[in-house]
């Protein structure tokens, strides 16, 4: 008996300093990525926590400069992860502001990224409740990016749920590609931000009700981001989606 409880507090013990000396390491990556104090990211960190499996921290009051956008702004950021698995990131916030000149609210917001060895992390996002600008768009809202061999091309999927006065709730699927200027980059928070400037166009397939499959393009047009979608039946296409201003159809 004594032998097992020596054993026990061993390996207690050992565990402890092994969590106490990657949680330092892991703190000084999530600083380093994240370049918190840096002329273009500010925020406040919170201590690592989670003991004994885990590492979670929370970054409040982020703000991110963007090139051609207003900076975007998270109150709380909670970043956690499993003490002994590096190779999956789950992220939760409830508000981000300026994606696109647009601020999104949720009553819950989860992202993940996941490594498996690719050349570039598969990122999820799932969000219930979304108000854009204050307007209750999705209940909600799915989406998957995850890469190609080609960096410049990513792979991408949406599912969205949505209640409209006219048409009732309507289910929503996309899949296709986004494609950028220049490569991918998910090596800073910086970096990450940055791709939203690199955005060519999405094209794909768009899937909403006993509607087939809807040829869908979303590009710049004059400064302004449009929607372009080609139907053989476009009196089919739910009222909320024609009277979006971004949409035009063909």
């Amino acid at each position: 008996m004594r032998f097992i409880i020596f054993i026990t507090t061993l390996l207690a013990f050992v565990w402890s300093c092994y969590w106490f000396i990657m949680s330092n390491k892991y703190s000084d990556k999530v600083s380093l990525w994240s370049d918190i104090g840096s002329a273009n990211v500010s925020a406040s960190v919170s201590k690592i926590r989670g003991f004994p499996n885990r590492f979670d921290t929370t970054i409040t009051d982020l703000e991110i400069k963007q090139a051609s956008f207003k900076p975007i702004k998270i109150d709380r950021l909670d970043v956690m992860r499993l003490s002994y698995d590096s190779s999956h990131y789950i992220f939760a916030a409830k508000s981000i502001q300026n994606i696109f000149e647009n601020n999104f609210t949720f009553s819950k917001g989860l992202a993940s990224a996941v490594s498996n060895g690719e050349v570039a992390p598969t990122f999820n996002f799932q969000g219930e409740n979304v108000l854009i600008n204050k307007k209750l768009i999705f209940q909600e809202l799915n989406f998957k990016i995850w890469p190609t061999t080609d960096l410049t091309k990513l792979n991408f999927s949406l599912f969205a749920r949505t209640a409209d006065i006219k048409d009732g709730e309507i289910d929503l699927s996309f899949q296709g590609k986004i494609e950028l200027n220049s490569d991918f980059d998910f090596d800073s928070l910086i970096g990450l931000v940055s791709n939203i400037g690199k955005l060519r166009n999405i094209s794909g397939k768009l899937f909403v009700k006993d509607i087939k499959g809807l040829d869908t393009v979303i590009r710049q047009d004059f400064n302004s981001w449009k929607i372009f979608l080609k139907s053989d039946s476009p009196e089919k296409i739910p009222s909320f989606i024609q009277n979006l201003n971004m949409v035009v159809l063909n």
